[in-house]
């Protein structure tokens, strides 16, 4: 499979990106200390749909495709936020199919694989939303929404096995502590 130029996926991320933060919907609604960190995961979130795009073989990915995953990563993002500033306004079937939409979209963005709700943590979020601040539920729709490991990308390696001579759990060899400060500082 040819190798792309590190260029592409440069290009790629810029575009996926420039689409996060030139849409207002992703951060209305949210004081600066909520937006920063979900737009620094969206930003995230561009750069792993940009290395995927373009690291897939055949040509560099047309600026459709880029755009269509900009658009669909921007639409996830407005809708998490919807959930958190509309919560009190709307009612529980709206806010259940928000999540079915980011449900959707998240399929859209990373396929069948992808990080979606289920309907019990739908009825559970509904059911404890009120309990919580918009930056500590953003902080977990995000985090179950941020995929274990890059789409088709190989499954964790297994452990090498042990070197002939040595027993699996015997610890590696120390070095005896360096003079100085705690940081290492030579001094």
């Amino acid at each position: 499979m040819p190798r792309r130029a590190p260029e592409d996926a440069e290009r790629v991320t810029r575009l996926i990106e420039d689409a996060i933060v030139s849409s207002e919907k992703v951060r209305d609604g949210l004081r600066d200390e909520e937006a920063i960190p979900f737009v620094e995961w969206g930003l995230a979130r561009a750069r792993h749909l940009a290395a995927h795009l373009a690291g897939t073989g055949g040509a560099p990915p047309d600026e459709e495709q880029v755009a269509d995953k900009g658009y669909a990563l921007t639409r996830l993002m407005t809708r998490l936020n919807w959930l958190v500033t509309y919560r009190f306004k709307k009612d529980a079937d709206w806010l259940t199919r928000t999540f079915q939409m980011i449900n959707q979209l998240s399929r859209e963005l990373y396929g069948d694989d992808a990080p979606v709700f289920s309907d019990e943590e739908i009825a559970a979020w509904l059911a404890g939303h009120a309990s919580q601040s918009n930056a500590e539920l953003l902080s977990g729709l995000m985090a179950r929404l941020t995929p274990e490991r890059p789409p088709d990308a190989a499954p964790p390696a297994t452990p090498a096995p042990p070197l002939p001579g040595r027993h699996p759990t015997s610890p590696a060899p120390t070095s005896p502590p360096l003079s100085g400060d705690e940081y290492g500082s030579p001094e």
